[in-house]
């Protein structure tokens, strides 16, 4: 009985969301920014379980718990991040977890736990000099909603370039100022030898025959692979 509630409410909660390369739009981590917390459509963490004992300790963290997931949110987590003094930190780190009903009429109810402390070891912000890349924040309104990773389209964007977890540039956007810069670090990107280089690492995941323009659309939409050496500001 818990196993069908739950998949009723991951779909319902799946249908309810409004939010690369991700088939369904994404839930985004968060980042504090002037003392107000922003969507941030980057996940700065996926350098930090890049290392080996960081993945299994998570892991390790997760098997204690009843955990939710959905496709919503392929990493399974919701960072929550702030600058402090021109540094980028992780200041918290939430799950969702399955409650059980003490009263065996009702349905689970899910409950976001933070497990910041237990991954980091203290309940201070921890830095991000792990990271290397470029923090995206929308603003405004969403004036375009696509299905896929952190696709829609905001009125305005901040972008934040971040290196060894220290603030290098910032600067603040129109959409259509967003996408004309975008559409440049790509054409940039393109004619670079490390444009072959990413392809060769992710052509796998696609089928063998696929042609040029198909890629370019796929490469294009990874922003996190190019927006960092080719974004001017």
């Amino acid at each position: 009985m818990k196993a069908k509630l739950r998949t009723v409410f991951l779909i319902l909660l799946m249908i309810s969301v409004k939010t690369q390369l991700f088939a369904t739009a994404q839930f985004p981590d968060r980042l504090i920014l002037n003392n107000e917390e922003k969507p941030l459509c980057a996940n700065p963490l996926n350098a930090f379980f890049k290392k080996t004992e960081n993945s299994e300790k998570y892991n390790a963290l997760l098997s204690k718990y009843d955990v939710v997931t959905c496709t919503a949110c392929w990493r399974g987590y919701i960072a929550t991040f702030e600058i402090i003094d021109s540094a980028l930190y992780v200041a918290d780190l939430t799950i969702k977890i399955v409650v059980e009903p003490t009263d065996k009429q009702k349905s689970f109810q899910p409950k976001d736990i933070s497990i910041f402390q237990e991954l980091f070891g203290s309940g201070k912000p921890f830095l991000c000099d792990f990271y290397s890349g470029m923090l995206i924040v929308p603003q405004g309104k969403m004036v375009k909603y696509v299905h896929g990773g952190y696709l829609s389209e905001y009125e305005k964007y901040i972008l934040i370039k971040i290196t060894d977890g220290k603030v290098i540039n910032k600067g603040e956007y129109s959409l259509q100022e967003y996408k004309d810069k975008k559409d440049k670090a790509f054409e940039l990107f393109y004619k670079s030898n490390k444009y072959n280089d990413c392809w060769n690492g992710m052509k796998s995941s696609f089928v063998e025959s696929i042609s040029e323009e198909s890629k370019k659309a796929i490469m294009k939409d990874a922003e996190d692979v190019y927006l960092y050496d080719f974004f001017e500001f």
